[in-house]
This record gives C-alpha cells, sequence and structure tokens, in this order.
C-alpha cells in the first residue's frame, strides 16, 4: 500500500471531481439546419421541487427565441443549484438530498427531447459562485458543442430577478444574454404603488435595462401566469389535510407529485403499495425439497408469464463463509421449448434468510424465521474485490465514495424514523445482545488475562469500563446523525462489475440498520487481517466528510466525524468483534489495535486540552 500523501490527494480528488460532469451532455441537442445565430438557454435554480412552471417556462423560452428571427433553437440546460447554496436558503427540514431533485428533475423532462441536465453546477465539491459557474459554462460551450464559439447563450431569469439589486452586466460580459420570465404573480407589497402587474414588471425591468450598456442582452417574456413555486409545493405537502389532488395542483407534473408521496418528501402523507408475491405451496425446507414445478412457479411470478423448467442441477457455494443461510446455485437449468427467451441459465438460491430482494421470495407458512430466495448469479458478471490483504487504496477510496454517497442521501431522513420504515431495524435494537456478550467476555479470565498481557494498561482499563458506556454508544450511534447503514460494509459483501471498474454491487443487507454511516466506514477498514486500510484513516475520514458535504449534508464537520469515529465507532467494532465466539488470533490482533487506537486518540485529546 502506498504512503504517498500527494498520492492519496489525487485519488480523492479523482473522486470528488469525476471528469464527466464537466461533460455538457448533447444527446438532444438539435442539429443545426439553418444560417441563423444557433442559440441554447441555461436555466439554473434550486428546483426543489420541479414543477410546471419551470417546464412552462423553458417551453415560452424556446417559441420565444425561435421567434426572434435571428436565431435558431438548439437546446435548453438545466443546471441545479448546489446543495450548500440550498442549505442557505431554505430551513433545515426543507432539505432533501441531491439524488431526490435530480431524480425530480429526470422524471419531469424525461419525454421533453430538447431539454438536457448540467451537473457541474451541483456536484461541485463546494458551493461555487455564479460567475464561475457561468464563465466554466461558456467555456464548455465553445470546447463541446458543435459551433461552440457561434452559439448565443440565454440566461434565463424569473420574476423574482427583477428585484435583485445587483446588476447582471458581469454575466452578460461574459456571453450571455439575459431573459426575464413573467409568470407568476409579484408580492403585492413590491407593486402597491404600480397600476398593475403588468405595470410593475415593464417599469422594473426598463429600470435594469437602461442602467446597464448591453441593453440589446436584455430580454422579457410575458406569459400566463401559472403561479407556481417551489415553496408552496414545500407547504402544501407538509400539510397533513393535504390531498394528492390538491398536491398535484401545486406541482402540475404528475409522476413528481407520484414521486414526492413515494417517497414521503417533506413528511407528504401517502399510501404506501406493497405487492406480496402468493406463497408456495409446499416450502422446500432444504435444496432437495426444490423441484422443477416450484422453480417453474417462481419464475412464472417474476416474469407474469408461464415458464416450464424441465431440469437443474445444483451445487452449495459459499461454504464456510458468511451467516444466516445456506448457499446453492442452480446451473445447467433446462426450459422447454415454448418458455420465453432470455431466462438465466444458472440463479442462486438462498435458504433461511431475511433478504427481501431476489427473483422470488416466500416465508414458510408455519415457521417465519425461514425464508427461501431465488436471486441472481452474480458470479456471471461481477467479481469479488480479492482478499483482504491486497486492496488498493483507489479500492478503498471507491467503496468510500459509493456508501458517503448513500449516506448523504438518507442523513437524518425523517422518514426512516416513520411508519413507512418500522421495518428497518436501528442499532440499537442490538445493544442487549452485545452487552450481554461482551459481560461475559470481560468475565472470561482466560479472555481477560490474554488481552492485560498485549494491550498498555491504560486500553486494559478502557475495556474494563467500557460495559457500562455500551448502551450510551449504541443509542449515540443510533440517534445522532443517523442514516441508512449496510450494517456489514466488508469487502465480503462486495463485488465489482466485469470490465467495469467503477460498477459496484453491494449485498447481504440483513444487517442493515438506521445507524451512524460510520459503522459501514470502521467495517470497512477495520475488518482486514492487518493494518493496511488503518493507515490512510485520516485521508478516508476526510474524503468521507467531503462526499457527505458534495451530497448537501453540511451539519456534519469533520472535526466531529473524527471524535465520533474514535469514540463511538470504534469502540463499537471493539465490542463486535470481542463478542464473536470463538475468538480467532487475526480477529484478536484486530482488537487490540482497535483498543489501542482509540485510548491513543483520547491520549491526544488530553494532551491538547491540557
Amino acid at each position: 500500500m502506498s504512503n504517498s500523501i500527494s498520492n492519496t490527494k489525487l485519488l480523492m480528488k479523482n473522486f470528488l471531481e469525476p471528469d464527466d460532469i464537466t461533460i455538457l451532455p448533447q444527446h438532444h441537442l438539435k442539429p443545426r439546419q439553418t444560417n441563423l445565430i444557433p442559440a441554447i438557454c441555461f436555466y439554473n435554480g434550486s428546483f426543489v421541487p420541479i414543477h410546471g412552471g419551470h417546464i412552462n417556462l423553458l417551453e415560452e423560452t424556446k417559441n420565444y427565441i425561435n421567434n426572434l428571427g435571428t436565431h435558431e433553437f438548439l437546446g435548453a440546460y438545466i443546471s441545479p443549484s448546489h446543495s450548500g447554496y440550498i442549505s442557505k436558503k431554505l430551513n433545515s427540514e426543507e432539505l432533501i438530498g441531491a439524488g431526490h431533485r435530480l431524480a425530480m428533475i429526470y422524471i419531469a423532462i424525461e419525454h421533453i427531447q430538447w431539454i438536457m441536465v448540467d451537473l457541474f453546477e451541483m456536484f461541485q465539491p463546494y458551493n461555487t459562485k455564479l460567475n464561475i459557474t457561468m464563465k466554466y459554462f461558456i467555456s464548455r460551450v465553445h470546447s463541446q458543442l458543435p459551433y461552440g464559439k457561434e452559439i448565443d447563450i440565454f440566461w434565463l431569469r424569473g420574476e423574482d430577478a427583477l428585484t435583485h439589486k445587483k446588476s447582471p452586466d458581469n454575466i452578460i460580459e461574459l456571453g450571455f444574454n439575459t431573459i426575464y420570465i413573467m409568470n407568476r404573480v409579484s408580492n403585492e407589497n413590491l407593486i402597491s404603488q404600480y397600476k398593475s402587474i403588468e405595470d410593475y414588471h415593464n417599469t422594473r425591468w426598463e429600470e435594469i435595462r437602461s442602467l446597464s450598456p448591453f441593453s440589446e442582452k436584455f430580454h422579457i417574456i410575458k406569459t400566463k401566469y401559472m403561479d407556481l413555486s417551489s415553496s408552496c409545493i414545500r407547504a402544501c405537502a407538509k400539510n397533513i389535510a393535504t390531498t394528492r389532488e390538491q398536491l398535484q395542483s401545486c406541482v402540475q407534473i404528475d409522476k413528481v407529485t407520484n414521486y414526492i408521496i413515494e417517497h414521503q418528501l417533506w413528511n407528504t402523507r401517502g399510501d404506501i403499495l406493497s405487492r406480496r408475491m402468493p406463497s408456495l405451496s409446499i416450502f422446500p425446507n432444504d435444496i432437495n425439497d426444490l423441484t422443477s414445478e416450484l422453480l417453474s412457479y417462481m419464475l412464472s411470478i417474476y416474469s407474469n408469464s408461464s415458464i416450464q423448467v424441465q431440469s437443474f442441477l445444483f451445487e452449495q457455494v459459499g461454504v464456510g463463509t458468511g451467516w444466516n443461510g445456506s448457499i446453492y446455485r442452480l446451473y445447467h437449468i433446462e426450459y422447454s421449448s415454448d418458455s420465453i427467451n432470455s431466462l438465466p441459465r444458472s440463479l442462486i438460491l438462498k435458504l433461511s434468510t431475511e433478504i427481501p430482494k431476489c427473483y422470488y421470495v416466500d416465508r414458510h407458512p408455519e415457521c417465519p424465521n425461514k425464508s427461501l430466495l431465488l436471486l441472481e448469479d452474480l458470479s456471471i458478471n461481477y467479481y469479488p474485490l480479492g482478499k483482504k490483504e491486497s486492496i488498493e487504496d483507489s479500492t478503498i477510496f471507491l467503496l468510500i465514495n459509493s456508501i458517503g454517497c448513500l449516506h448523504a442521501e438518507f442523513f437524518n431522513y425523517p422518514l426512516l424514523k416513520k411508519d413507512l420504515f418500522n421495518w428497518l431495524p436501528t442499532l440499537n435494537s442490538t445493544v442487549k445482545h452485545y452487552h450481554y456478550e461482551y459481560s461475559l467476555k470481560i468475565n472470561d479470565k482466560e479472555f481477560m488475562q490474554l488481552l492485560e498481557s498485549r494491550v498498555s494498561s491504560k486500553a486494559f482499563i478502557y475495556a474494563k469500563l467500557l460495559v457500562t458506556n455500551i448502551p450510551n454508544i449504541f443509542q449515540k450511534l443510533t440517534d445522532q446523525y443517523y442514516t441508512l447503514s449496510h450494517g456489514d460494509f466488508s469487502i465480503n459483501n462486495i463485488y465489482m462489475r466485469r470490465n467495469q471498474s467503477y460498477r459496484l454491487v453491494i449485498f447481504d443487507w440483513q444487517t442493515c440498520c438506521r445507524a451512524n454511516g460510520l459503522i459501514d466506514v470502521v467495517f470497512l477498514l477495520r475488518l482486514f487481517d492487518n493494518d493496511q486500510a488503518r493507515l490512510p484513516e485520516p485521508q478516508v475520514l476526510e474524503l468521507y466528510h467531503r462526499i457527505l458535504v458534495k451530497y448537501g449534508v453540511l451539519n456534519y464537520d469533520l472535526s466531529s466525524i473524527r471524535h465520533d469515529y474514535y469514540t463511538l465507532a470504534l469502540p463499537f467494532m471493539f465490542v463486535l468483534l470481542s463478542s464473536l465466539k470463538p475468538l480467532k488470533d487475526s480477529k484478536f490482533n484486530r482488537i487490540i489495535m482497535i483498543l489501542e487506537d482509540i485510548v491513543n486518540y483520547q491520549n491526544n485529546i488530553d494532551k491538547h486540552e491540557q
């Protein structure tokens, strides 16, 4: 493993500033068909959430540009704001993950063949000033798009931009036109001195235009008043008496309304639809009970068509690894000639487990703890990351980037505490088990004598006193800075797609829970057979923090992350590993390193305070 700090920083930079966000999409860019000036529009904003008014604004701009007689409209780019900007604009209870914002934008424009999304502004490491965003946009237009240097860019601004005191001249100087769209009613306090809304719009626009040396670059579009706003949508969603029809009247994009309800954004109430697969007539208790008829039935339910399995072979796989079930590969699966094409020739069957997603799932009618899963055979397209002693720095950073994105999306997400997620256990739900097991361990003379002989006196005292603090540790990891955690994020549970080194699949989610995401970080770093992943730990925590910030988590600073890692996550891992039976030498070496690192961190704090 390389100890080069510069190499580590380069790896971190690659994850925080991926090249693809600088590339402007062109899949919906219209080919140039005339000798008129090619034109595109740039529309930046929060979009929390996007609504029909935004789409109407883009439609009106397209028509306006085409009707100028001097320009040919080629396409439009939506640029969602950085989460750092939004966190200053909205109240904390109104914030949602960047993934939700982006998902709703893509849903809203999925059938509009001339609107694209520019991710540059949204996924910068930190909130970027407007003039920098605009400068880089026009630079990328010139260098990447066909006829780039000939293209005129129209910057779309809403009605509220009329109230801004700062002139847009610095943006216009970069090469932008600016369009003011009047499509909703203004604040009554602002227009009280004017004859009408139109009078206010005209007067204020002329004032701004007259003060600029670029008056020819100013445009105004007066369209029908939709009077839609994202703030009204959020308020409507939070109202417990709101009906779907009322919410839809605010959003006016049916699929976005459905998305808000399904994900219960802003605590929206919604009927959660669940579809349970029909139960098996005979539940297989072991692999020998699985027949071709049962397999045919499961695949028919999955594909909603008639499938006939004629024969198959099986072999047990994963013997001696993992827990909570036996795993079998079904292979050489033969189908009847009238079955549909593209059927799997191999599958994975897992018995006696609690994982809910697969080709087919069922629970034993008389033994709820027994279940059956019919799963995709991942070995065809994916491969394991490798042995625990051979993982590269770059792979560790890739994994932290991936799990950090997930944690950011669900960070302090109120829905995780609601009925919708009542199936999701909390980390604290395991405290009694680990508290009991650890209590047995510290009363085990052989274990304690061995531990005392291998660690410092301060570390040994900490281990003895830890038993009284376990409930507090588990409670804090559950309720402070919580998210959706995998719960067993080790390389044994991660595969990488063949020929696509940045495509991962993470499985064995039966231990997922509501907890601080640092438990996933500590699982990844501290389950190696040596201390190789422990060496870049400071850089990993820094990257984890920056990934959270990148995706909109701004209230969990790096010093707090470090403190929680060494005072909560590492003690949690120490308790978990100490409770294992039997405790192998390799695991004992791990808990020694963990224990000493906890104490060393505390020593450093004590020295700093002195």
